[in-house]
């Protein structure tokens, strides 16, 4: 690693390391800012718990990252990790803020972590990142003669998945990671449909990206790449909250009022 490459990967994790900080006090020390709904009645709601649930996720993001600098380089392992881990710490953060303040219909919100990326926990955001870096390449192990397309769909689809499972679990009684404040017509195991659509979406589309970062790096040079490649990201979180928000106002036209409910727990 050379010095620019040293340069740009502690800007990268330097600027992700002062949004956690900042977000982390604010969220704790000072609720009202965000109107951090009360984590009263919430379980496992106290300082020791709070970070072993944040230790084990990172422990399993450092497995994966050892793992990808060994498989595509420090750099790119680099950026599959900061970029990730954005993509859907804001994706989450803009739904939950809007929900909140917008004054027209509240949408979802974690109750408890002791790290936080604006209004997403860090735990989030890292689970994101490995359960995204596992399926990207246990597609490109099963389908590497298939095209990018056929692979992304593939780490979309194990993703969603996953979270098929994983969901119902952590929105259980006993475990309350988060709620669910606006209903939806459509509900898999207690979830809304269009969590397991956005999981999908995520994946394929973090996966279409990242495909092209080589071939960007060699037209661009790795500083200008990273800068495309978050611009990229923003571009796709304001393509995605527009279309669940075309997706909820048909659902909420075309849809019966009585609630589809599939597998409900």
């Amino acid at each position: 690693m050379d010095d620019k490459e040293r340069r740009l990967l502690i800007i990268n994790f330097g600027i992700l390391g002062i949004i956690v900080i900042a977000s982390t006090i604010l969220h704790h020390f000072f609720p009202g800012v965000l109107s951090v709904p009360s984590p009263e009645g919430i379980p496992y709601y106290n300082f020791p718990s709070l970070l072993v649930q944040d230790l084990i996720p990172i422990g399993l993001s450092y497995l994966c990252f050892v793992h990808s600098i060994k498989y595509m380089g420090l750099w790119q392992a680099s950026i599959f990790l900061s970029g990730s881990f954005v993509f859907t710490g804001l994706e989450e953060s803009m739904w939950i803020l809007a929900g909140r303040f917008s004054g027209i219909q509240e949408t979802y919100y974690f109750s408890r972590a002791f790290l936080w990326f604006f209004e997403t926990p860090v735990m989030a955001c890292l689970g994101w990142y490995f359960i995204a870096y596992a399926c990207v390449y246990i597609s490109s192990l099963i389908l590497k003669n298939s095209g990018l397309w056929t692979r992304a769909i593939c780490g979309g689809l194990i993703a969603m998945d996953i979270d098929l499972w994983l969901d119902p679990v952590q929105t259980s009684p006993e475990w309350k990671s988060w709620f669910w404040l606006s209903p939806d017509k459509i509900n898999i195991f207690s979830i809304p449909l269009s969590n397991f659509i956005g999981w999908f979406l995520l994946i394929f589309l973090f996966a279409l990206v990242f495909d092209k970062l080589p071939a960007m790096e060699k037209r661009y040079g790795q500083s200008w790449t990273t800068l495309r490649f978050y611009g990229i990201l923003l571009l796709l979180e304001v393509g995605i909250l527009i279309f669940f928000g075309i997706y909820g106002t048909l659902a909420m036209r075309y849809i019966p009022l009585t609630n589809l409910t599939i597998g409900g727990i």
